[in-house]
């Protein structure tokens, strides 16, 4: 296991422009979106490269969803491959039940609400697409996304660093690979002034557990996380479909763990693995939440580790347990769903899943 928290003096370097051209045309974007306007959504799209098939996984009100295909193929006529799949695809609830993953199946037949949900089905599509080496996963509540250019710029540079192995040239290349996005800061506006705080209210309880559960599975002491929670977040196609994913806002500290856990060899011989923290130079603005919103994410942040409970340090269960503890919360178990990797994914074209661009004129199947 590598891990490296990476800062860059500069962000653009023209004669790696032909590198980053090579990445823009070879990831995959998956965009979560619920609530947040067409508007907001078209704002965040806009800053994604034209060249890169764009996925966005909405769930909103399903009476929505042709108004927001509309305005999208409106306003981004530049963007070839831009797909707007809705989470409650009656297609897509057909494929998971065939495929025997009825745990993200509700009493309606659809799948379940939740972020985690939401970048399963992205990945599962992005996959089948079939050339991406990279994906990418962007929140669409970003109020200024402009933040999004450092990022995808970041990404690239480490991602194609890895696969040409020159960033780490004393080390193999490896294709279990995941990049987060460490925000410089978050702040929010207050009185007219604008106020930072360094790391998110989930982050500053989770991110602490790691520490310690990277001492006792890797021997590395006192080695600061600030990335447990990120939701902007890159990884190679190879991790993408073999990690598992998990539910609702637990998701992205579960396949950390996860990511982890395969490095450690806690189910298997280990496997070779790099997580980069990039610490961005963008302040992030994003919807906030409240405390109550705050404290179900850190609940269902926690549970991840009860998911590896068997392999987990004594120092890093008795810490767990504490912060239950110190902030009376509720053990909370997330669902976990099996790796794309393991999925029938042969069965895509009988389940009737489509991937339709909003400039393309017809459907183009993409399970055969």
């Amino acid at each position: 296991m590598y891990i490296d928290t990476v800062k860059f003096s500069h962000i653009l370097e023209t004669d790696t422009l032909d590198d980053i051209n090579y990445f823009l045309s070879r990831t995959a974007f998956v965009i979560s979106h619920k609530s947040e306007s067409a508007e907001m959504l078209q704002g965040v799209l806009w800053y994604l490269p034209t060249n890169s098939p764009i996925i966005v996984v909405t769930n909103s009100p399903l009476e929505e969803m042709e108004y927001l295909k509309r305005h999208l193929k409106e306003n981004l006529v530049y963007h070839r491959s831009i797909y707007v799949i809705h989470q409650k695809d009656e297609a897509v609830a057909r494929f998971f039940a065939a495929s025997g993953v009825h745990h993200i199946l509700g009493d309606d037949g659809r799948v379940i609400n939740g972020k985690g949900e939401g970048m399963y089905v992205g990945t599962l599509f992005a996959a089948l697409l079939g050339y991406p080496q990279w994906i990418v996963f962007y929140d669409a509540d970003n109020l200024v996304p402009c933040a999004l250019l450092e990022y995808t710029l970041a990404m690239g540079r480490l991602f194609i660093a890895n696969s040409a192995n020159t960033f780490y040239p004393e080390r193999t290349p490896v294709d279990l690979h995941n990049v987060r996005i460490c925000w410089a800061s978050k702040p929010e506006i207050k009185h007219g002034k604008l106020q930072y705080t360094p790391m998110g209210r989930c982050t500053a309880v989770v991110s602490p557990l790691f520490s310690t559960l990277l001492e006792g599975w890797f021997g590395m002491a006192d080695y600061p996380i600030n990335s447990s929670n990120a939701g902007e977040q890159g990884l190679s196609m190879a991790a993408a479909t073999t990690l598992r994913f998990s539910s609702s806002y637990s998701v992205e500290t579960f396949q950390f763990l996860d990511l982890l856990a395969k490095a450690a060899g806690t189910n298997g011989l280990p496997r070779g693995a790099i997580l980069q923290q990039y610490q961005s130079k963008s302040p992030h603005f994003h919807t906030k939440r409240d405390d109550e919103h705050v404290r179900k994410m850190i609940a269902q942040s926690l549970g991840c580790f009860l998911i590896f409970k068997d392999h987990l340090p004594y120092q890093t269960e008795q810490q767990l347990y504490r912060i239950y503890d110190e902030m009376h919360l509720d053990i909370t178990y997330p669902l976990v769903y099996p790796a794309i990797e393991d999925l029938p994914l042969d069965q895509c074209a009988q389940s009737g899943l489509l991937l339709v661009a909003l400039h393309d004129e017809a459907a183009v199947s993409i399970g055969e």
